[in-house]
């Protein structure tokens, strides 16, 4: 009886933690040893779970448009515990982005893990803090 039990316990502590290890590996698809910076327009913002995700249109030198993704590291929670004043409103369809992100480890992703965002010339806090956007 007592080892059924253990080995209840056992498998229900494996069956919950192997969902986290799987979710969490931004080194795994990022390179988080390299940085790009991007300037575009929003055309999508989804303040949501598990992370926020920006969606931004880039043009390149020779005139082509790319849309481009980034996710944040933090979830929405974590942005309000953390007291960073972030909302579903903060950025919008339109807004003018500075980014600065890990780039995705395929070449060919247009995907990046977002760093620092400036929003409409204001520099946006990405944690820490007090409710009030990152000063330079």
């Amino acid at each position: 009886m007592k080892l059924k039990l253990v080995s209840a316990l056992v498998l229900a502590l494996l069956l919950i933690s192997v969902p986290m290890f799987a979710h969490h590996g931004t080194s795994v698809t990022y390179q988080v040893d390299k940085t790009i910076t991007m300037s575009g327009t929003v055309t999508e913002f989804s303040f949501s779970y598990p992370h926020p995700q920006l969606y931004f249109d880039v043009k390149e030198a020779d005139g082509k448009m790319v849309h481009w993704g980034t996710e944040w590291g933090p979830t929405p929670l974590m942005l309000k515990n953390l007291n960073v004043g972030w909302t579903r409103d903060s950025v919008k369809p339109g807004d003018k982005v500075d980014i600065v992100c890990n780039p995705h480890k395929l070449a060919t992703a247009t995907a990046c893990l977002l760093k620092e965002l400036t929003v409409n010339g204001t520099k946006m806090k990405l944690g820490g803090g007090n409710g009030k956007k990152k000063e330079d």
